[in-house]
């Protein structure tokens, strides 16, 4: 049996992951699992699932469980003889664990786009490692398995629940209107990104350095029925894409068995049912965030760590009632201009640049 460590057990993805393993329990054996806080979902995880470690982000004690936290419970559960990582935790939160998984030189499967945003520049070659959980990266990681001679990749984007909505009205969008995204079952953070399209734009950052792609060769298409997940352009300009539902399980179930494809029971894909495909481009003009995302991607240094933090406070102060929708623009713009900090050398200078954002946006991440 493989050994298991799923962090952000309770979050979204970390749920589907162990909804994967329910349906092989005869192959995964999860040892480890990772959260904020004691909560009754986690405890039904424990409970089922019967992990030796458990690490909180706010530790306190469960019984018949050994807890771990801090930076030393990370390093701890990264030297452990784990086969799979699976890093599901929201937000920069999951940075040290995929800093020291990765450092150890073990098998990370990773949805924690903010980690590789923020490390990319730091660890460059030890993404090549990485299983992306992410059904666009995901995506063209399946297609790349297979054809070498690529000339571009294209993301897709749903567009989110706003792109029928004119930018006029963007003033009066709500939590509750953002949230509500029209394919996707998502956590709060990722879904008001999907709103602003700021999660496209850190997903092109992030093919950057999964895939060693540059940036002019990287492209973002918008395809409101979600069942492309990616394409690639290969040198004699034939596309080769890969589709299925939307639904996360897909790409988990294929991070946890590869290079094996395995036969699952999950819902296939009905062609005759989907009707059309639409390809739109995307609108810069309405969605600035996805323009300012890949500029700061491109000039790299510290600039996607500043994005990364600015974008995580901005989100919360959005959903806490604090900004409003369109704050969330300038707030981000604005640290981008504030902060020119030199390229970071080690994980303590990535966490000295989170720090002084957080201190100037008033707001904590980490």
């Amino acid at each position: 049996m493989k050994k298991l460590a799923v962090l952000g057990a309770t979050g979204s993805v970390g749920s589907q992951t162990l909804d994967i393993v329910r349906r092989f329990k005869d192959k995964f054996d999860v040892e480890v699992v990772a959260a904020s806080k004691v909560s009754p979902k986690l405890l039904k995880v424990i409970d089922e699932f019967k992990p030796k470690y458990v690490y909180l982000k706010n530790p306190e004690p469960i019984e018949g469980v050994e807890v771990l936290s801090g930076e030393e419970g990370i390093k701890f559960i990264s030297s452990l003889d784990i086969d799979h990582f699976v890093n599901a935790v929201s937000g920069i939160d999951g940075i040290l664990f995929t800093y020291h998984i990765l450092e150890t030189g073990k098998k990370l499967a990773t949805a924690n786009k903010e980690s590789v945003v923020c490390l990319g520049g730091l660890l460059k070659d030890k993404f090549k490692k990485v299983i992306p959980l992410d059904s666009e990266h995901s995506a063209i990681f399946q297609l790349l398995q297979k054809e070498k001679d690529v000339d571009k990749i294209y993301l897709t984007s749903s567009g989110g629940p706003f792109l029928y909505t004119d930018r006029d009205e963007f003033s009066s969008v709500t939590p509750e209107k953002a949230l509500k995204h029209p394919k996707w079952s998502m956590g709060q953070k990722i879904s008001i990104d999907s709103a602003t399209l700021m999660n496209k734009g850190l997903e092109v950052i992030e093919a950057h350095y999964l895939f060693g792609f540059p940036y002019e060769r990287i492209d973002v298409v918008i395809h409101p029925q979600s069942i492309i997940h990616g394409l690639i352009q290969l040198k004699d300009s034939t596309i080769l894409a890969h589709l299925s539902p939307t639904d996360m399980r897909y790409p988990i179930l294929y991070a946890l068995f590869y290079p094996e494809r395995v036969e699952s029971n999950l819902k296939k894909l009905d062609l005759l049912s989907i009707g059309k495909l639409e390809f739109l481009p995307p609108d810069t003009e309405k969605f600035p965030l996805l323009k300012v995302a890949i500029e700061a991607g491109k000039k790299g240094g510290a600039y996607p760590i500043v994005l990364t933090v600015a974008d995580e406070i901005a989100v919360r102060k959005f959903l806490l009632g604090e900004i409003s929708f369109l704050d969330i623009e300038d707030l981000i713009i604005s640290s981008l201009e504030k902060f020119n900090f030199p390229e970071p050398k080690s994980i303590n200078d990535v966490l000295s640049i989170i720090k002084e954002v957080e201190n100037y946006l008033g707001g904590k991440v980490c």
